[in-house]
This record gives C-alpha cells, structure tokens and sequence, in this order.
C-alpha cells in the first residue's frame, strides 16, 4: 500500500514558515508503527495546487493523507477533488479540526473518504493498519467515513491519558534545514545572535471554554507531559538539533502558579541551557509575583503570551473569560517589573462590540505598553458563537462561509451593530495611534509578522 502526506499551505505568502507540530506526532506515530510513506511539504517548499497536481500526476498513491485547520476548509477540498482527478479510486484521509469540526460536510461537500476525529496519534496507524490489511474500517475507533453516499461514525477513542508514552516529534522527517531559515523570524528570544528555534508541545488542551475557540482537545480533560519529558525533550532539541530556542507550542502551558514554581526549579537543575517562551493565564501572576517572575526570567525566559481578548466586562462575559481587566493590567505590570516580556492578542466583533469597546481596548494595552496581536471575530465550527451566528442569520449556507473564510487579521463577517466600515475604521485607526505613540512602524497594524516586542518607557506603574 503506497501512502502520501500532504502538508497543505494555508498561508502560502507568510514570511513565517513553522514545523507542523500536528504533523509532525501523527508522522512519527506512522514511522515507529512501521508504515512506509512518502511526504509532500507544499508549505515548505512552496507547491501551489497546480504544482502538487504534477507531482501527483507522475507518481499514484492508494492512501492520501492531509489535515489542517478549519479555516483551511477551502484548500482542503481543493486539495481532495484533485486526488480524486488523478486517482479516481485513492482512498483520502483528513485530520485536523477540519475533519473534527465539521465531519458531515466536510465528507458530504468533499470527495473526502475518511475523517479522523479528535486525536490521531493512536487512530490514524490503527486505521492504515485496516486499509493495508484489508480489514474493515468500521471496526477503528474514532473516525468519520463514508460509504455508499452514507456518512458513518465509529465510537470515540478516549484520548491518551499519559501523554508521555507518545513520545515528541521525528523532525528528522521534515526538511529541518529548510524550515531553520525562519527560525530567527519565528524566535522570541530578546537575545541577539543565531536562533535557532523549535517548538514544543507540552500539554494537550486547556481546561476553559472560551466561546470563540476551537481545537481537536477541546471538552477534553487537559494534559501535560510529565516535568522528566520536558526536560528530556528540551535536552534533546538542544543537542540533536542545535536549538537554542523553544516556544512552548501548547493551548496553556501554565495552569496555576504551582506548575510554573516546578518548571522553573528543572529548567535550573538543566545541562544545557535555551531561551524560550509560552503562552499563559492573563491572571496567573498577581504584583506580589515579581521576584517569582525574576526566577523565571533567570531560566532563559524572554517573553509570555496571554490574551486580553478584550476590555469590555460586557464582551469578556460573552467570551467566557473568567478573567477581569484589572487581572490583565496587574499581570502585565509584574512581568514588565519582572524582565519578561508580555504579548497579548485581542479580539474585535462581537456582537456587544461599539466604539468605545474598541477605544477601551486598545488603551488597556497602551497602559500596559503592549502592542497586541490583533483579529476580527472569526465564528468557528464547534464553537458557542459559530451557533449563535447560525441562529441569528448571520451564517446561512455554511460551506459558503467556510470557503471565504481565512486568517482573523482579514475581515470576514460582522456580528455587531456597527457598520462594517465604521468597525473596520475604528479599529485600524486606532491601532495606528497606538503605534505612532509606541514608536512604531508597521506596512498593517493588522498584520505586524507577529506581537510587537517593546521595551518598558520609564516607571511601570503597580496595578
């Protein structure tokens, strides 16, 4: 049985090309169940569609394989109808939360066989196993698939509890060298020098709800790897791939200040030594945590990314948040106090959105010194908001919306009662003044390659 991964490109104009962490666990469950396969990289190496339908043209596949987010909807079935083009009978395989979000369009809408629901570390070698040994696929838990113009579900398979029995990515299966040319446009570090960054998964999931987020672990109970497999890991990176920096690639890396004391006493206790950063609470750290922020700082941590979302107690009500801003600004005054430096995102467009939510917003952040990551409201499948969107007439044909949907920083619908020119206007206008205060030139505020870094400007003030 030939079998083929494909790594679609969703953003094929980024100057940011990442390693596909997702990618790369399902690869290396394949590879270590001994299943040959081949790998086509269309982000890497820059392939269109048309390059990929040549490629496939030359050489055919039984089993096709490929995943990505949602919002990759549209590249996805482009991607499937040209399999089906030159293999009329392969068998093709999604993942991703394009397959877990939306499992009965994605095979009613698609020529799209099978969809691997949830976690595929563990299903998808069970379920090539089937196809190689011509047994029924029925029988493998967690998939979607279609037969005879039917839609079935197998039962779900629980997620693996002990995640350090999957092990971390082969990066050796990926054009490592390739993707070492972005590095020092990916790394966060403040440092100045070669960097040579990766990512690593350290847990799986988050234990809260936002009505806006969508990923495969989601209503899934959060789980880290042990401290002894971080650290083994990051020794790992540092040695055999020359890292010096790692982002930690997680929905939440610190659930409470307990976890973040244990990081910072092995990260010590490590030979080798890396910068790194990831992503936390906007409430985790309070003003009486600056010398806990001190340590953290002295293991090589440069910066920490947590969202506002937004300003509005109105709006962070609908988000679920279960933060307050007061939380947010106290936070991001100790990290500054503490040396590391705090990145946020924040969220325009929903329904409770007006302009002076908007100006709220973006005050916060210059109050903190913080030039944020910036999207419009992006309804996702799966999600609390995606529903009420649908309810409310704001989503009518729901492969329409998916098709035309992208990155948030682009504009795609409008939830509020705003006109969409007056939102758009108020926001970008804003974000200009931000930056012209922080000093800072920016071709788009809405796409800045990333959080803007900045130095603290006199005295931080306490929350």
């Amino acid at each position: 049985m030939k079998t083929v991964f494909i790594n679609p490109s969703i953003r094929p104009d980024a100057k940011r090309k990442m390693l596909p962490v997702g990618l790369g666990y399902i690869l290396t469950a394949v590879k270590n169940g001994g299943i040959g396969y081949d790998l086509i990289d269309m982000d890497i190496d820059n392939i269109s569609i048309q390059g990929l339908e040549k490629i496939l043209g030359k050489k055919t596949y039984d089993v096709y394989c490929l995943g990505c987010i949602v919002t990759g909807y549209k590249f996805v079935k482009a991607i499937c109808s040209m399999i089906r083009r030159t293999n009329p009978s392969a068998i093709i395989i999604i993942g991703n939360s394009v397959a877990t979000s939306i499992p009965q369009l994605l095979l009613a809408r698609t020529e799209a066989n099978i969809g691997i629901m949830g976690e595929g570390d563990i299903i998808i070698v069970d379920l090539l196993k089937a196809i190689n040994g011509n047994l029924p696929i029925s029988e493998v838990k967690g998939i979607v698939f279609k037969k005879d113009g039917k839609i079935f579900f197998t039962p779900k398979r629980m997620v693996v509890k002990n995640i350090d029995s999957l092990g971390f990515p082969d990066w050796s299966i990926f054009a490592i060298d390739k993707y070492k040319q972005f590095g020092k446009d990916n790394a966060l570090s403040a440092d100045d020098g070669e960097v040579v960054y990766y990512p690593l998964n350290s847990a799986r999931g988050c234990p809260f709800n936002c009505t806006f987020c969508y990923h495969v672990f989601k209503g899934e109970q959060y789980r880290k790897y042990s401290e002894d497999a971080v650290m083994k890991e990051i020794k790992r990176l540092n040695v055999i791939y020359g890292a010096n920096h790692v982002g930690f690639w997680d929905e939440l890396t610190f659930s409470n200040i307990h976890a973040v004391k244990e990081r910072i006493k092995r990260l010590k206790a490590l030979e080798c030594k890396v910068s790194w950063t990831g992503p936390i609470r906007g409430d985790l750290f309070k003003k009486e945590d600056v010398g806990l922020i001190k340590d953290l700082k002295s293991t090589g941590c440069s910066a920490l990314g947590y969202s506002l979302e937004n300003a509005s107690p109105e709006i962070l009500a609908a988000i679920n948040k279960r933060m307050s801003v007061k939380q947010f600004i106290e936070q991001s005054m100790a990290l500054w106090s503490g040396g590391i430096t705090p990145l946020t995102s924040v969220i325009f467009g929903y329904p409770q959105e007006t302009v002076e939510s908007i100006r709220l917003t973006i005050k916060v952040c210059e109050e903190c010194n913080i030039f944020p990551s910036v999207g419009y409201l992006l309804p996702l499948p799966g999600t609390r908001i995606y529903e009420w969107a649908k309810n409310n007439g704001y989503i009518g044909d729901e492969e329409i919306f998916l098709e035309r949907i992208g990155d948030r920083q682009d504009f795609h619908i409008n939830l509020t009662r705003m006109p969409t020119k007056e939102l758009i206007a108020t926001v970008t206008g804003e974000l200009e003044v931000l930056a012209k205060k922080q000093g800072l030139k920016v071709n788009s505020v809405m796409k800045t390659g990333g959080y803007k870094r900045l130095k603290p400007k006199g005295e931080i003030r306490n929350a």
